[in-house]
């Protein structure tokens, strides 16, 4: 009679507990989230629907948003939308609901519990009955289909005529919540000796560190704080932090912070902060202060300050400084280049400036050097040649009174251009010989274009000239400088125009005359001149003369 009353209880008691299980899922619930954490999200369902939900805040994302929207639906379509956001599944088990990490990021949904069955044949063992053996071996297929790619996620274990599954999951490191800046697992400190030496052994390119000490060269997964090496920090992930390094660090993902390296700074990913190296930084783009004594190398855009004892090159924008021993080179747009060689860049919004050469597409400011090259030029090239695609390029031929013709070349911008002149006059031989003789000069000077009106220009130049007087090359001085203040007359439509203009002479001569030892020039002499003096070995003229000419 006691056990026929037992029995009764047990039946009743499970009766209950797995109808209490079946509403727990079932139980219909209208809620409404617009980007809510998932933490509270279940807080909220736990009390507002005396809900019991057991999981591991280390494993759950508890910060992952979820928006969702139900009215009236049974708690299992709520899970399920859950699951559809966030990496999670889960199970009814004893009354309460089971959250787990989903680690293949694959959304599987309820997580149905299977139910005991008796012990049966297995395919593993073929001398054992089995009544169904092809279902069965098609079900340990499934379930060993995960191992692919997975070594140790799942051990199956047999004899006899029973088999276990024991499944690893807990052991394994969970993946990061979606948006996380980190990869793998986080820790505090380690220490290591030489990649995969160390505190974190063979786990050592899974995991974060806070601190990382490498005492000679360590591997990590990433840096979020200080990494201090010996010789080396390889990095797989990202650093946020500083790192240090006796020889170099190399990272595989992007860089926030400061890296100080005695020879070299390997970025693979985008850098932001600050890279000192004894002799080069290289990374894929940065947003940056970089400092080498050897090179700064970025394969796309680069913005901060870039100085190099030898060079600079940006693949891509370089919007900030480059400043280098040798040369700047950048495949965009660059704002300022200085270097002691060359400097090379798309569009220029800055300066450039060198000794030797400046290349540019459009430039927005100026270039200072020897040699300037540019499309168009909105801004000043200052150098002994300017060479502007679209700039004022012109061909001039003109008459003069020191010398009467004269051909002219104009190269550069309307705001500076060079003048490359070349003039020559006839003069009577000396008395008795009856014949004419030649003298010649060759100069250089600049100018400027202002415009007056659309038809009217005013050309300031400033032209040295060296006069050979009835030879071939004089070796004594003999410079006649000229002052321009020239109107070019021309028509908006035409290229052609007249030009003509008072000039300004001051003629230097150290010129002696081997008859009568007169010291000065004597083929150039004015029917009149505001200043004629002669010193001891210099003879000083100056006078007011007139130019005329044609442009093309």
């Amino acid at each position: 009679m006691k056990s026929t009353r037992l029995t009764i209880l047990l039946v009743l008691f499970f009766a209950v507990c797995f109808r209490a299980e079946a509403q727990s899922l079932g139980r219909k619930v209208t809620l409404a989230y617009s980007g809510e954490p998932l933490g509270e999200v279940l807080a909220d369902i736990s009390q507002s629907y005396d809900v019991r939900f057991s999981y591991s805040p280390n494993f759950i994302p508890l910060q992952q948003r979820i928006t969702l929207s139900v009215d009236n639906e049974p708690l299992a379509t709520a899970l399920d939308d859950i699951c559809q956001q966030a990496p999670v599944a889960y199970a009814e088990m004893g009354g309460q609901v089971l959250l787990k990490p989903d680690n293949n990021r694959r959304q599987l949904g309820q997580l149905e519990t299977r139910p005991p069955r008796p012990t049966q044949a297995s395919p593993i063992y073929p001398e054992a009955p089995a009544p169904n053996v092809k279902a069965e071996r098609e079900r340990l297929q499934r379930l060993m289909s995960p191992i692919e790619g997975k070594e140790g996620a799942y051990v199956i274990k047999g004899g006899g005529y029973t088999y276990k599954e024991v499944s690893l999951d807990p052991y394994r490191l969970p993946d990061s919540a979606p948006g996380s800046k980190y990869k793998g697992d986080m820790r505090l400190a380690q220490i290591s000796l030489l990649p995969y030496i160390g505190t974190n052994a063979l786990r050592s390119n899974e995991i974060t560190n806070r601190v990382s000490v490498n005492v000679l060269w360590g591997t990590n997964g990433g840096v979020d704080g200080v990494e201090v090496g010996g010789l080396v920090n390889s990095v797989k992930n990202d650093v946020h932090g500083v790192q240090v390094a006796g020889l170099g660090s190399v990272v595989g993902g992007e860089v926030r912070g400061t890296q100080v390296s005695g020879f070299f700074n390997l970025n693979k990913d985008v850098t932001t902060g600050v890279q000192v190296a004894g002799l080069a930084n290289l990374t894929k783009e940065a947003t940056a202060v970089q400092t080498a004594l050897g090179a700064n190398i970025n394969r796309g855009d680069f913005a901060g300050v870039q100085a190099s004892g030898l060079f600079n090159i940006s693949g891509g924008n370089a919007d900030g400084l480059q400043a280098s021993g040798l040369f700047n080179y950048s495949g965009g747009e660059a704002k300022t280049q200085i270097s002691s060689l060359f400097n090379i860049a798309g569009d220029v919004s800055g300066a450039q400036a060198s000794v030797l050469f400046n290349k540019a597409k459009r430039v927005d400011g100026f270039q200072f050097s020897l040699i300037n090259v540019s499309d168009t030029i909105n801004g000043v090239p200052l150098g002994l040649l300017n060479i502007v695609h679209h700039g004022y390029n012109r061909v001039e031929l003109s008459a003069g009174d020191a010398l009467y013709a004269n051909i002219g070349l104009k190269l550069g911008a309307r705001s500076f251009y060079n003048i490359f002149h070349a003039g020559a006059r006839w003069d009577a031989a000396p008395a008795g010989t009856g014949a004419q003789t030649m003298s010649w000069g060759l100069g250089y000077g600049m100018g400027s274009a202002i415009i007056l009106n659309p038809r009217l220009l005013l050309n300031i130049e400033a032209i040295a000239i060296h006069l050979n007087e009835r030879e071939g090359w004089s070796r004594q001085l003999n410079l006649l400088n000229q002052l321009r203040f020239t109107l070019d007359f021309h028509h908006p439509d035409k290229r052609a125009s007249f030009f003509a203009g008072p000039v300004a002479n001051v003629l230097v001569s150290r010129k002696q005359d081997p008859d009568t030892g007169e010291i000065g020039s004597r083929v150039i002499r004015p029917p009149y001149t505001l200043l004629d003096k002669t010193g001891e070995k210099t003879n000083t003229k100056i006078w007011v003369g007139l130019q005329a000419g044609l442009r093309f």
